[in-house]
């Protein structure tokens, strides 16, 4: 739902290929104007697109869809389901909305906002390329809006008022989205689980990126839960105060998952980070190897980060922050030429 800078309009004219190398197959959906291809993953794509409402005024949105290969499947098909009742209960300004769910053809479809800017991760990519550091103020400000973001999901309810029992189980720093204006939030419940899939919850696969999993998932149920968020959330930290990743992406699966199950936060952070004692325990507590150390929830996450930032004499304004990310982002265009 966001890129770090817009690229340039596609040529209709001209069939683009998809990443098999097959020509990419025009979407079309009633009501919508597709722009352009964002991209695409596993099991669904997003593109840019335009809805021209009742007044003529076009308002743009990401039209999300399950990948034409997959789109017969019944598998994909409920998964795609699953998030759209999931993620329609969702209104929070620290939660990318949903603005329509619906069938073209056989087609189903998500309509969400569009948050023109950029993502976390290609934000420390730029700044590590241009060799500086985040301020921690601003590391700070992210942090904490994300996890208001992940608290309200965690604890949403239906019209009905039950609890939806959502967990996202992919936070990393690709789905905190960050708009020229300054808000920031958590996006792609692709792989949640919530309500409409607990029964699976016990039994569930991995699913999101491997490199943002907590150790617990590797042991015995293997259920996510908002702790598994937490220590997700607890590696975005540490790689916006480091700029590096936690693990290297050139490790195998067989490999990440026996340095996650003798994970030690202490012996990391002592050899790779200086940060201010009191940071440093919540980072130590959002990345304790076992779940009953950990942050329990996204909202004692939080209470803790708003600690440390009012003790700190830490100013976290909506103002100072969109004036700095307002100038990376042109700092960025002016780079790109």
């Amino acid at each position: 739902m966001s890129t770090p800078l817009s690229p340039p309009e596609p040529d209709p004219a001209v069939p683009k290929a998809d990443a098999s190398g097959s020509p990419e197959t025009p979407l079309a959906v009633p009501g919508y104007t597709v722009l352009r291809r964002l991209g695409r993953g596993g099991m669904a794509q997003v593109h840019l697109a335009e809805k021209v409402g009742t007044a003529g005024v076009p308002v743009r949105c990401v039209l999300k869809t399950i990948l034409p290969e997959h789109s017969e499947r019944a598998g994909f098909q409920r998964r795609f389901l699953d998030e759209a009742r999931i993620i329609t209960h969702l209104r929070h300004p620290n939660v990318v909305s949903t603005v329509d769910v619906g069938v073209a053809g056989e087609q189903l479809y998500l309509a969400m906002e569009w948050i023109e800017g950029i993502d976390a991760a290609h934000l420390m990519m730029g700044i590590q390329r241009r060799k500086q550091e985040m301020p921690l103020r601003h590391i700070l400000f992210i942090l904490r809006e994300a996890l208001k973001g992940l608290h309200y999901a965690h604890t949403a309810t239906g019209a009905d008022g039950e609890a939806l029992r959502i967990v996202h189980r992919d936070i990393s720093p690709g789905n905190l989205l960050i708009s020229r204006q300054g808000a920031v939030k958590l996006a792609d419940f692709g792989v949640a689980l919530g309500a409409p899939a607990q029964q699976e919850s016990k039994t569930a696969r991995l699913a999101g990126k491997v490199h943002y999993f907590a150790p617990d998932l590797f042991r015995g149920e293997r259920r996510a839960t908002p702790a598994t968020d937490v220590f997700s959330m607890g590696i975005c930290l540490y790689e916006m105060l480091t700029l590096k990743p936690m693990f290297s992406r050139r490790l195998k699966l067989y490999q990440l998952k026996d340095r996650l199950l003798r994970f030690d936060p202490r012996a990391l952070l002592e050899n790779e980070l200086t940060v201010p004692d009191d940071l440093e325990e919540i980072l130590l507590r959002a990345l304790a190897a076992k779940p009953e150390d950990r942050y329990a929830t996204a909202l004692e996450f939080l209470e803790d980060v708003n600690d440390y930032v009012y003790e700190g004499g830490i100013r976290l304004l909506d103002a100072h922050f969109a004036k700095w990310i307002g100038d990376v982002l042109a700092l960025a265009a002016e780079e790109k030429g």
